[in-house]
């Protein structure tokens, strides 16, 4: 009888282990699949509502005609690796933009416009600069040859059908049933390839990455760069900003009817990008970059 008893609490002693077990690989399983939902989600499809940059508003949107003329320039390692507004990362390597209005992501093809170099890149972030249409990757303005200048003048045309694409992949895998499709899949074996970023990507100017890259080629005409200030008054409150110049630009004034527009030009990169950037700080809020 005794030998019974005991037999019974052992037997209650591994029933009590195996459940205790298996709640506890329940947890983890739980906390893992947690842990994987928040830190590895997927870039998703990211259009966005208005915002203001230093007062001046930009309005994302949908546009498969868009075509801007303006200066770009690039981001180096203090972007490396930073994830961008849609959860997908900034990499100087690779082949990729900022732009403040096209849907993320989106394609582009982008040429500057001082040596007729074009390249198709992906958007991918937003930039908060007033001055520059586009902020690329160091990779892109190393291939369009703008790396040591900083700066460069550009047209940006996006690419309405890659960019409809990607706009369907981008909205299939933030899908909350995105996993569960995977699972389904009708295979025996489904494996996941882990394709982020190395170690060996921590020294990233050693890196050198496989990706296909077709440079472009054109005929350019030589385009110059203005500044235009719209919304004056009068005409004299178009001469007390240009008083208060410290250098001597060549400037010309504009009747629009019920107000007037300065124009400030030709005028270089360099001093076009800190021009527009001093005239936004000091209230000119509806300055912009004209390139023809």
């Amino acid at each position: 009888m005794t030998s019974s008893c005991q037999l019974e609490n052992k037997n209650n002693k591994i029933v009590k282990t195996i459940v205790e077990k298996k709640d506890e690989i329940k947890n983890k399983t739980f906390k893992k699949k947690s842990k994987q939902k928040t830190d590895n989600e997927y870039p998703f499809y990211l259009v966005g509502e208005n915002y203001f940059i230093n007062g001046v508003e930009y309005i994302p949107e949908e546009n498969y005609s868009y075509e801007e003329y303006g200066l770009a320039t690039y981001y180096g390692p203090e972007l490396h690796k930073k994830r961008t507004k849609n959860n997908s990362f900034n990499d100087v390597t690779k082949l990729l933009g900022r732009h403040k209005t096209l849907p993320l992501p989106s394609v582009v093809k982008i040429t500057n416009l001082e040596n007729g170099l074009s390249l198709i890149i992906k958007i991918n972030d937003r930039h908060s600069d007033n001055s520059s249409v586009i902020q690329v990757s160091r990779k892109v303005a190393q291939l369009l040859r703008f790396y040591k200048s900083k700066i460069t003048k550009v047209r940006v045309e996006i690419m309405p059908d890659p960019s409809k694409q990607l706009k369907i992949v981008s909205t299939s895998m933030s899908n909350e049933n995105f996993n569960e499709t995977i699972t389904s899949a009708p295979t025996e074996t489904v494996s996941v390839i882990d394709l982020g970023e190395t170690d060996e990507d921590d020294n990233i100017e050693n890196i050198n990455t496989i990706q296909p890259i077709e440079l472009g080629s054109e005929d350019i005409t030589e385009r110059h760069l203005f500044i235009e200030v719209y919304g004056f008054s009068s005409y004299d409150s178009t001469k007390k900003l240009t008083d208060g110049f410290k250098q001597n630009y060549k400037t010309t004034v504009q009747n629009d009817g019920n107000s007037y527009t300065l124009s400030i030009g030709p005028i270089n990169n360099d001093e076009a990008d800190k021009l527009t950037s001093t005239l936004i700080s000091n209230g000119y809020k509806s300055t912009k970059i004209i390139i023809k």
